[in-house]
């Protein structure tokens, strides 16, 4: 069961058996989509998930791999009801109902404590196993005050399997290209802090984030789309989705 809200700016789908690891989006929902991306994000109160999109021959849509890691982390059931709020592209931010048609609410501290991602599941399935993995491997990031340029340190801190899987320690800098596809340098580095090796992005940083208007609560995924063998800079695609008001 499904419906189309707000001249398909919104749509719901009702959970009903096979949802588990597929899920199909409604087909005037799809008539309107231009230039279907192979991947979607979706952003929920738990954080951002990297879902891989495959379309038939009739241009109808379907949520695939990546899905089932948004319906374990959800507990969704049969009778549930996700709303997805479409936000351009292939960028969606979803609200997840129980069968008695309330809200479902999810522990939003562990998102605010794991600075890495809102979603480790998704961290290491998508994270790669090596420097030549075949999908763009990504982190997401709630931003918090220490993010920003009112704080002294001002630094984004890279997820240990991330950066490790990717090689990102023979790195010294990274290209981010913000939505409008501007590009900015910024710099890694690594330390070590009470005996483990960590990672974070600094100069460079603060350049982008007042670029972008940034704000604490904003998430932002970080995909990682070129990471060359034996260059000292890698690239991102840094996807935005700014904080409720």
């Amino acid at each position: 069961m499904e419906e189309n809200l707000q001249a398909a700016k919104r749509f719901f789908k009702v959970m009903t058996r096979d949802f588990h690891t597929k899920l199909a989006l409604p087909k005037s929902f799809c008539e309107g989509l231009v230039n279907v991306k192979k991947s979607a994000i979706i952003r929920s109160g738990k954080g951002s998930w990297k879902v891989k999109v495959s379309k038939d021959g009739n241009s109808m849509a379907c949520f695939e791999k990546g899905w089932g890691d948004f319906v374990r982390q959800h507990e969704l059931s049969v009778g549930d009801v996700v709303v997805f709020k479409h936000i351009g592209e292939m960028y969606f931010n979803a609200f997840v109902f129980d069968f008695t048609a309330c809200e479902k609410e999810f522990d939003e501290s562990l998102a605010k404590t794991n600075e890495g991602s809102n979603n480790l599941e998704a961290i290491k399935t998508n994270a790669g196993g090596s420097c030549h993995d075949s999908d763009n491997p990504y982190f997401t990031i709630t931003i918090q005050r220490h993010n920003s340029p009112t704080s002294k340190s001002n630094w984004v801190h890279i997820p240990a399997e991330f950066w490790r899987s990717n090689c990102l320690n023979k790195k010294s800098s990274v290209n981010l290209s913000d939505p409008s596809g501007k590009k900015w340098l910024v710099e890694l580095k690594f330390y070590e802090s009470a005996g483990n090796n960590r990672a974070m992005m600094s100069r460079g940083w603060r350049q982008f984030y007042e670029s972008n208007k940034l704000r604490i609560g904003d998430v932002c995924t970080f995909e990682l789309n070129h990471n060359p063998e034996g260059s000292t800079v890698a690239s991102m695609n840094v996807h935005i989705f700014p904080a409720s008001n």
